[in-house]
């Protein structure tokens, strides 16, 4: 018989670190922040310039 207690271990444990960052603490605070500010700046640029209409052509 195999022994896959390590195997799955050592996946459990990879897979586990590899989400951590985006669960919790103070990092995911900043990466709200960045996509709040940069989604805000892009609205900003959209009403900088105007927007083509029919009459334009």
């Amino acid at each position: 018989m195999a022994n896959y207690a390590g195997a799955g271990a050592a996946m459990g444990g990879t897979s586990g670190a590899g989400v951590l960052p985006l669960t919790g603490g103070p990092d995911t605070i900043w990466f709200w922040i960045v996509m709040f500010v940069l989604i805000s700046s892009g609205f900003a640029l959209l009403r900088l310039f105007p927007r083509k209409t029919k009459d334009d052509s």
